[in-house]
């Protein structure tokens, strides 16, 4: 049993205590003001801890929230990344869906083996395959002043430029195929009421002439390209009134351009840098003395579109709102049956294919004089080949 002894100092406080059991002595010393200290550092630290285990429960609530709302709104501009991509995809897919051709009768020239309406062909002992993944597109350029002395339906301009762009984004390749206005072929022909006459064998400028002066010349001008190249599919087209070339001109900053030949206030050899009317002038300038004019002025056309196209591309690849800005600067002035399906498929084509190659070709003519006329003949031999070489792959036998 264990036993207490107590000293007291002279007012009668412990100030040792002393237990003891049967086998050890322990001794204990500690003031009341020690005693007080010890329960009151005590008391104080359990609060203490009690609060900070309190905050930390609130602070850990807090960042279940935030994270919980975090991953709402990441959940949701998710959902509107993958709803904006899915549009974009659907109007890419429903541009160029729109822009093919599901019925292809491929022509060639006498003498030439074709099987399958045209899709192969045998041709010096070369087998060749159409490559139905190319999409054509139609370019003009429309002098209204030409035309203005004919009576009727000939008094809605021609086209003064003409030129079939081939896109192939298999090999990233755009081939730009300059068609001379002065080239004879069969070009559809209509009364002034609008009823259709035939055909007839007219400088193809003249195609865009028996229309109505916007789309139904348009289409005819599409017409008469189709026959030159062998019924080649084409069904999307853009005509440009000459007057609205410094609007497309300058809706990308300007063009670079060195000119081919001396002319008016350019010199062979001199570069420019063009802007507003002198863009107009520069393609649209040529001298009517001579047989091969427009031959020259094609030259100079080809060397604009080169360098247009080329900062176009590099324009677009950095911001996707270029083509739609190009296309409303020239709304007033041109005619196009290109919608937002098309414009997407064209505009994701140059973005994604980020080293676009653009090759510049011209049908091979020989040039004659008719009277006050100039009339282009189509070297077949020379057109053909690169009509395969632009269409068609090679194929092993």
């Amino acid at each position: 049993m264990a036993e207490s002894n107590n000293e007291k100092d002279l007012n009668g406080e412990v100030v040792t205590s002393v237990v003891k059991d049967s086998k050890h002595e322990f001794v204990q010393e500690a003031s009341p003001e020690q005693l007080k200290i010890i329960t009151s550092t005590g008391h104080r630290h359990r609060h203490h801890s009690s609060d900070k285990k309190s905050k930390r429960r609130k602070k850990h609530k807090r960042k279940k929230l935030i994270k919980r709302i975090l991953i709402t709104v990441g959940i949701i501009l998710l959902c509107l990344v993958i709803s904006c991509a899915a549009s974009i995809v659907l109007l890419y897919n429903s541009g160029k869906n729109e822009m093919k051709s599901d019925s292809v009768k491929l022509e060639a020239p006498d003498k030439v083996e074709t099987v399958d309406d045209g899709k192969y062909v045998y041709y010096k002992n070369q087998k060749y395959k159409y490559n139905p993944d190319i999409i054509n597109m139609l370019f003009m350029g429309i002098d209204e002043n030409n035309g203005k002395e004919t009576d009727g339906i000939g008094a809605n301009g021609q086209a003064d430029m003409i030129a079939l762009a081939a896109i192939n984004s298999e090999d990233s390749t755009v081939t730009i195929i300059n068609i001379p206005r002065d080239i004879m072929t069969d070009v559809k022909v209509y009364s002034p009421s609008g009823g259709y006459s035939g055909t007839e064998q007219l400088q193809i400028a003249l195609s865009f002439a028996y229309g109505d002066g916007g789309d139904t010349s348009c289409i005819n001008t599409m017409s008469a390209v189709r026959s030159l190249f062998y019924n080649i599919p084409i069904s999307s087209y853009f005509a440009l009134k000459m007057e609205g070339v410094p609007e497309l001109n300058d809706s990308i900053g300007g063009v670079d351009v060195t000119s081919p030949e001396t002319i008016g206030i350019f010199e062979k050899g001199e570069k420019y840098h063009l802007d507003g009317s002198d863009a107009l002038m520069f393609v649209r300038t040529r001298d009517m003395t001579t047989a091969n004019a427009n031959l020259k002025r094609n030259t100079r056309q080809k060397v604009y579109l080169n360098s247009f196209i080329k900062k176009f591309v590099n324009k677009t690849k950095g911001d996707i709102g270029v083509p739609v800005s190009v296309f409303n600067a020239t709304k007033p002035y041109s005619f196009t049956n290109l919608n937002a399906n098309k414009i997407t498929y064209l505009a994701t084509e140059f973005i994604v294919n980020k080293d676009m190659k653009i090759k510049m070709k011209s049908v091979p003519v020989t040039v004659e004089q008719n009277g006050k006329n100039a009339e282009n003949y189509v070297k077949e031999e020379e057109f053909y080949e690169m009509f395969l070489d632009t269409f068609y792959d090679k194929v092993d036998k």
